[in-house]
């Protein structure tokens, strides 16, 4: 599952270019003001937004899945549709591989 901090820009043509992205996944935009914070599990390298975060079948916290085009610094934040992509292929290699999300 992705969970997006804030509406992907339709600028980036990321729904027509990546569709079956979008068929494989599941995903929520959350505003600020929305997001569960009674443990503070989505606060994992700051509170800044926008980030995107994903998760397990399970709604468990994925770390691991983070934009490796940023350093140790708002891994979270994705300032284009391709490194969206990148980190989705990411998840859909570990869920054809493990069965686990």
């Amino acid at each position: 599952m992705l969970i997006a901090q804030y509406p992907l820009p339709p600028s980036t043509n990321y729904v027509g270019s990546h569709s079956e992205h979008y068929q494989q996944s599941f995903q929520v935009n959350v505003e600020d003001d929305e997001e569960p914070s009674e443990d503070g599990k989505f606060t994992i390298d700051g509170g800044y937004i926008p980030r995107i975060v994903f998760l397990d079948s399970q709604g468990n916290l994925r770390p691991e899945y983070y934009n490796k085009a940023r350093g140790e610094k708002y891994k979270y934040f994705y300032p284009s549709a391709d490194q969206i992509v990148n980190t989705m292929n990411d998840v859909l290699k570990s869920i054809n591989s493990k069965s686990e999300l």
